[in-house]
């Protein structure tokens, strides 16, 4: 279904393929997500390797989660990803990781503000919900730069664990 292509001033937003696996893989061993999304922690390479050959498959269906890598334009280098996941209330959630050595660059906040609109207009839908763990404020502000209102903070399973979080929502008129 999500066939993307997406350039910006300094990023590819585009398909997984299993060249991407080790760059997965060391992208995900950083502190942060170790810290925020620890359940997106891959101890090993085979560990990404599935990961990355699951989410290619999602690409065929219908039902996400829809997962792209953004990729540098200066050394094509894999620094993270953007996804959007079905929630079980039949809503969307939009999900951003920038490997920590490429963080405080505008990388999350420039890759989501091109990939939104095409993520809204693909699913056919006109709200999505971002969700950042209370203490990870770099991704709470990345949302507020974005025009997602924050609607509550809640405890909730969260990654694995249960976590305070903040809950925003961005709609489209």
């Amino acid at each position: 279904m999500r066939e993307i292509h997406i350039k910006t001033e300094r990023l590819l937003i585009t398909l997984f393929d299993e060249s991407m696996i080790t760059s997965v893989h060391l992208n995900s061993l950083d502190e942060d997500t170790r810290r925020f999304v620890p359940d997106e922690v891959f101890e090993t390479v085979e560990e990404a390797g599935d990961t990355v050959c699951f989410l290619i498959k999602c690409y065929d269906g219908e039902d996400g989660p829809y997962v792209y890598p953004i990729i540098t334009l200066s050394d094509n280098e894999n620094i993270g990803y953007v996804q959007a996941i079905p929630q079980e209330n039949g809503s969307w959630e939009i999900g951003y990781k920038i490997a920590k050595k490429h963080t405080c660059k505008n990388y999350a906040t420039e890759a989501l503000n091109a990939f939104i609109p095409v993520m809204l207009e693909g699913l056919g839908i006109t709200e999505i919900w971002g969700i950042s763990h209370i203490e990870n404020i770099p991704s709470c502000r990345v949302l507020e730069k974005l025009n997602f209102e924050l609607k509550e903070r809640v405890v909730m399973d969260y990654h694995g664990g249960q976590h305070e979080v903040c809950k925003y929502l961005y709609r489209i008129d």
